[in-house]
């Protein structure tokens, strides 16, 4: 059996901010891992970082190599801090994994860019790190997401048949004739928490807000009707696809609670259907939207099968845990990157390894 201490770092496209997670690995004989997370952390933006962050996709190319610049800056002091907190004895840590912040993703054009990515991060830490998971997978012709599939089967497939991650935006994978399947669902977090923002707010708490809006019926047959929901997989969805096919839609609707509880049964409705259609008895959900107990109760009630809510540990931190995990294949130059879920030419180990 072989050990591996990692700092994985995630930052979703809801933009709520870093989440850091110290993970131990333990490789077992039958090709799975066990892990412990030893220690975690949320970092959230500051309102001027999150603004740069919000425009980057419009921004001069100079300005976009800057602010890229400085995220890498930002998550290696975050990291120093995360392990002068916490008491972490630097030289056990093998590396740092991170995902990176994301600007741009489509792949149908071939590209898709994660900034934070540099040699910041090693450097300024002095620890190794693996970084840009995506962006070979896009090469190899595939949709560069979702990666985490791989840690769901590796990592938690004790807790359930199938993984819905409600992040920035919802996804799920599942085992489907031994092959690991897996497809971008629907925008959740992405969209509800711009909407709050409107009002002060980083999000809606528990679903409160939008639970007392009345549902638009025309906006949520058009919601449904769109073309996205009706192509097979792999696809991925990217807040341009948002900005392009939602958010003139959304415009007809004028009241703002209204406008988040059709969103919410929009969402629920979409993976409802998506979680019967692949015959999943059971489902783990993770991502923030799990902390909405509002929207898990509508999807509670499009869905067949048990809805399994873990622990907020495991809610907050799975991304993080799992983008440690990938590093962890990188760094064995093992197969992080399955073509069964991206839809590229082959499966792959990718990632590049920066030393400080």
């Amino acid at each position: 059996m072989k050990t591996f201490r990692v700092i994985g770092l995630m930052s979703g496209t809801s933009l709520d901010g870093l989440d850091v997670a110290d993970v131990t690995f333990v490789s077992q004989p039958d090709g799975f891992w066990k892990f412990t997370l030893n220690h975690s952390a949320i970092y959230s933006y500051g309102s001027e970082l999150l603004a740069r962050l919000k425009t980057a996709h419009q921004i001069p190319a100079q300005d976009l190599v800057q602010l890229s610049t400085d995220l890498g800056r930002l998550y290696a002091e975050w990291v120093n801090r995360f392990i002068d907190e916490h008491l972490v004895d630097k030289s056990e840590v093998d590396f740092i994994a991170s995902h990176g912040q994301t600007i741009f993703h489509q792949p149908e054009k071939g590209f898709t860019l994660q900034i934070g990515n540099g040699p910041e991060l090693s450097v300024l830490t002095q620890l190794p790190s693996v970084v840009d998971f995506r962006t070979k997978d896009v090469a190899l012709g595939g949709n560069g997401a979702p990666l985490i599939p791989i840690a769901d089967h590796l990592l938690f497939s004790k807790y359930a048949e199938a993984f819905l991650n409600l992040g920035g935006f919802s996804n799920v994978s599942y085992r489907q004739n031994k092959e690991v399947l897996s497809n971008d669902i629907c925008p959740v977090n992405i969209l509800i928490n711009e909407l709050m923002r409107s009002v002060g707010e980083e999000f809606d708490a528990y679903g409160n807000y939008g639970k007392g809006g009345a549902i638009n019926q025309k906006l949520f047959d058009e919601l449904n009707g769109l073309t996205f929901y009706a192509q097979s997989g792999p696809k991925s969805l990217g807040w341009e696809w948002v900005e392009a096919e939602i958010l003139p839609l959304l415009e007809q609707e004028t009241d703002l609670k209204s406008k988040i509880r059709t969103l919410y049964e929009h969402i629920a409705f979409q993976i409802g259907k998506v979680l019967n259609n692949i015959g999943a008895k059971s489902t783990l959900v993770t991502g923030g939207g799990a902390l909405n107990s509002f929207l898990i109760e509508r999807i509670r009630g499009y869905y067949r099968g048990v809805l399994i809510v873990p622990e907020k540990e495991i809610i907050d931190f799975k991304e993080a845990i799992g983008f440690a995990f990938l590093g962890l294949l990188r760094w064995n130059d093992e197969i992080n990157v399955l073509s069964s879920v991206t839809g590229s030419k082959c499966d792959s180990s990718s990632g590049i390894i920066l030393m400080p």
